[in-house]
């Protein structure tokens, strides 16, 4: 039904293409992402057959995200969210607003302790864990049981 070819797609309707991801048009031709003005590469973009694929330059590497390239040295670190390297060219993970660094020194997670102070009941305190917290007994008070419950008694 349709006069011309759907080159990368099937022909639904008179003079309708349904185009196969990557295309466009009334001929389903190719789409060049990398054209676009909003890149979709934070460095290199090759334009592919249906699609397009990101590269960095020397120095960078390619971010899991297949997208973002990071600095080498960073990429080492294996950070979550990102690295930054000082002056003097020592390299740390970043993470981005609300989130702090675990105890690994590359992911990042929420402190509940720092959130939410009223956390733990009286006597205790609360200590951050990886994607959780705990409440421990403050100094000079230690964990018992009175009645079936669970609380801190003075030493």
């Amino acid at each position: 039904v349709c006069k011309k070819p759907c080159v990368n797609g099937k022909c639904v309707g008179p003079d309708k293409c349904l185009c196969s991801t990557g295309y466009k048009g009334r001929q389903c031709n190719e789409v060049n992402e990398c054209g676009f003005l909003e890149r979709p590469c934070s460095q290199r973009c090759m334009n592919t057959h249906g699609s397009y694929r990101c590269y960095c330059e020397p120095g960078y590497t390619l971010s899991a995200d297949g997208y973002t390239c990071t600095e080498a040295a960073c990429f080492s670190l294996r950070c979550q969210f990102g690295c930054q390297m000082d002056r003097g060219g020592a390299v740390r993970c970043l993470c981005p607003p609300g989130l702090h660094l675990a105890t690994d020194n590359k992911t990042c997670e929420v402190d509940e302790c720092q959130q939410n102070t009223d956390v733990c009941p009286p006597r205790q305190t609360c200590k951050n864990t990886f994607g959780s917290f705990v409440c421990v007994c403050r100094d000079g008070f230690v964990m018992g049981t009175l009645q079936g419950l669970v609380l801190c008694r003075g030493l």
